[in-house]
């Protein structure tokens, strides 16, 4: 008796452990509609790059979902109740965590107790520290937390999230287990391929500062060895001090830095300031938050921006 009961114990706790999932009795979910047919894995995810990666591991077999609408900064978005309410029927929710959407935890203490599995991709990867240096007058910005939140920026990041995102995928819909496998493996081999495009494009830079619209890009900067000196702090609308802008001006003329690079969503108007005022060169830097309507209709993805972003910095650095 008392070995079943360890044995019992140690199935549980093998259950526990199992990857992807932090709560919720997924495997208890059908797979199934009433009519006994298979049914698609119904997935949200808080914002664009999640969206991104949970469509191109799921595939056909996943009806994947956004919360943030595509072109919206995710700092400041508030989700609507009838967004919540559709959540409780999900089989998956993937979030970044970290404190990158303030409406999270909101959010969790609703989803407790409900067949939903959490994917915080926060867990997945080794969070860096976030930077004050920018001096921002931004009284909001503390409420983003100790960690830098933008994970994915880092394509090797993205492989871990990925992974975790199939793990989940699989544990809840074991039957197409092999092709969330397949799914996963093509895109870690588009990420790695993106990896090696930084790593020779960045190999031969004269200069490893970039200048940036906000403290977005930490990640990448450690990933590939250069250093990020921003004008505003974690969140994009945090206003600079005119102490840390006219920092900026002399550590740009000082380092003979000739770009500042800006991203699509965040305000730009101190760091167009900046740009006048040291003489830079305006470049954009994609953070893959969101896509604008054009980008969309163009077929852009996460990957394809990122490669951009290869490029621009290879202009900017590399002489």
């Amino acid at each position: 008796m008392k070995g079943n009961i360890l044995k019992i114990v140690a199935f549980l706790l093998i259950i526990a452990l199992l990857p992807g999932c932090t709560r919720g009795p997924n495997a208890m979910r059908p797979m199934e509609n009433k009519d006994g047919k298979g049914r698609k894995l119904i997935v949200y995810a808080s914002f664009y790059p999640y969206y991104d990666f949970a469509k191109k591991i799921g595939g056909d077999n996943a009806d994947v979902h956004i919360i943030i609408p595509s072109g919206t900064e995710p700092h400041s978005f508030e989700p609507p109740s009838k967004i919540i309410a559709q959540l409780e029927q999900a089989d998956v929710f993937i979030y970044n965590g970290a404190y990158m959407e303030p409406w999270i935890d909101k959010v969790l203490s609703l989803l407790e107790g409900k067949n939903v599995c959490l994917v915080d991709a926060s867990k997945s990867v080794e969070l860096i520290s976030y930077n004050k240096r920018h001096d921002s007058k931004n009284s909001n910005e503390h409420h983003h937390g100790q960690y830098d939140p933008h994970i994915w920026v880092d394509p090797i990041n993205v492989i871990y999230i990925s992974e975790r995102i199939k793990d989940a995928f699989s544990k809840i819909d074991d039957s197409n287990k092999n092709i969330y496998e397949e799914n996963f493996n093509k895109f870690k081999k588009e990420l790695e391929g993106l990896d090696v495009a930084f790593r020779e494009g960045l190999r031969c830079a004269t200069e490893r500062k970039i200048i940036v619209s906000h403290s977005a890009f930490g990640y990448l900067a450690k990933r590939y060895n250069l250093e990020q000196i921003s004008v505003a702090g974690i969140s994009p609308h945090a206003e600079p001090s005119p102490k840390w802008l006219a920092e900026l001006v002399k550590i740009a003329k000082d380092n003979k830095i000739d770009y500042i690079f800006l991203e699509a969503l965040a305000s730009v108007k101190t760091a167009k300031i900046l740009a006048e005022e040291a003489d830079l060169e305006v470049l954009t830097l994609y953070i893959v938050e969101g896509l604008t309507k054009e980008q969309q209709d163009k077929g852009e993805d996460y990957i394809s921006l990122m490669y951009k972003n290869v490029e621009t910095l290879k202009k900017a650095l590399v002489k």
